[in-house]
């Protein structure tokens, strides 16, 4: 293993990403529930984060601009600042004027997501990309596990000042670790919304497919919280269950990244026939007990089936002759606009079904699961 850690690119990588893991749990762990506690319905949490990644996808190619002109580190810089902003209104409950919500948590994403896909193409080599994925996978379950246990007593103890200064602190460390390794993208200023929105339109691309079809499992790794806590009606026992989760799914990471690199196609399947399984649980089954041990073997495969595809989507983008940050922009936005057309509809129909479209998120999960696999076989 001590090639993965004697890369002085990697070793930044996998620091910025516990720290950024870390300060960004309060958004991503705990966010939708945060909405939930507030006394929001499901239908306009829904709704809020169909809106969230719609703009998101909109304003996607400012990532390029950005980057180009002031390099990685100040555009993952800029993005914080906004998920501080964001930690700020869900931490004091102030969401009431949700459109400011949307815009801080939407363009932070847009300046950030496509920077993981873009540094680890022009720092990783090809036969590192597995074990690689596992160790950053490895450093956001660290970062993720530390922050649930913060988390979780300050909001228990209503420390929400100590909290913010937490978070603030720890997306400040991460960008100076992202600085190291600082680069600017050469991207023609002219050409990038252009080259974006044609691969996105005209290009019949299987990476674009993956990343549409990931649609599913993003809903479901945001609502899947929502549900057990539902189940559960308790934040210190649902908080209990995520650290727990979260903690076990360091042995599962580390298996995955080896059997990559060895076979793709054979570890794509073998994750994907567990992920299937294991999503289908939650189609029967409604014990809380159930609920709980399923979210933590869940969560284990998850992030094993996520380092697993990773790498997959790397692979192609090697592959392509196009440039890799117009790829890394053209992946989000694929996402971003399958997600607000999914959330949408979901939110539309849960009006009239409430809680019975986590049924719904599941199955597509499910169809989406399957349907990546036959991908990764195809182009192995």
């Amino acid at each position: 293993m001590k090639e993965y850690f004697y890369h002085r690119e990697y070793k930044y990588i996998y620091l910025s990403t516990f720290f950024y893991s870390f300060a960004n749990a309060l958004i991503e762990l705990f966010g939708v529930i945060m909405l939930y506690k507030g006394g929001m319905q499901i239908y306009k949490i829904l709704f809020i984060y169909g809106l969230r990644f719609g703009i998101m996808g909109a304003f996607t190619p400012l990532f390029l601009k950005v980057s180009s002109k002031v390099g990685m580190a100040t555009c993952y810089l800029l993005a914080n600042i906004l998920r501080i902003i964001g930690s700020y209104m869900l931490l004091f409950n102030d969401t009431n004027n949700l459109l400011v919500f949307i815009f801080v948590i939407s363009i932070s994403g847009s300046l950030s997501n496509p920077i993981a896909d873009a540094m680890s193409n022009k720092y990783v080599e090809s036969r590192h990309r597995g074990k690689f994925n596992s160790v950053i996978t490895i450093s956001k379950i660290l970062g993720q596990t530390f922050a649930s246990i913060v988390l979780t007593i300050g909001i228990v103890t209503l420390n929400n000042i100590l909290l913010l200064i937490v978070v603030a602190v720890f997306f400040l460390i991460c960008y100076f670790f992202v600085l190291k390794i600082d680069y600017k993208p050469k991207v023609q200023d002219k050409s990038i919304l252009k080259k974006t929105l044609q691969f996105i339109l005209k290009e019949n691309s299987d990476f674009k497919t993956i990343y549409s079809l990931k649609t599913n499992h993003i809903i479901e790794r945001y609502f899947i919280p929502l549900y057990l806590y539902i189940v559960l009606q308790d934040f210190v026992s649902f908080s209990t269950v995520i650290t727990v989760s979260l903690a076990l799914q360091l042995i599962s990471v580390l298996v995955i990244g080896k059997l990559t690199d060895k076979n793709l196609k054979k570890t794509s399947t073998f994750v994907t026939i567990l992920k299937s399984i294991i999503t289908s649980i939650y189609l029967f089954l409604k014990n809380p007990l159930i609920i709980s041990l399923n979210k933590m073997v869940s969560d284990n495969f998850d992030k094993a089936y996520e380092a697993s595809i990773q790498s997959s989507i790397q692979n192609l983008m090697k592959k392509s002759n196009e440039n890799k940050e117009v790829l890394a922009a053209v992946g989000q936005m694929s996402l971003c606009f399958t997600e607000v057309i999914v959330f949408l509809v979901l939110s539309f129909v849960s009006i009239y079904i409430n809680e019975y479209v986590f049924y719904i998120i599941f199955v597509l999960s499910i169809i989406s699961t399957i349907s990546i696999n036959k991908i990764i076989v195809k182009n192995d």
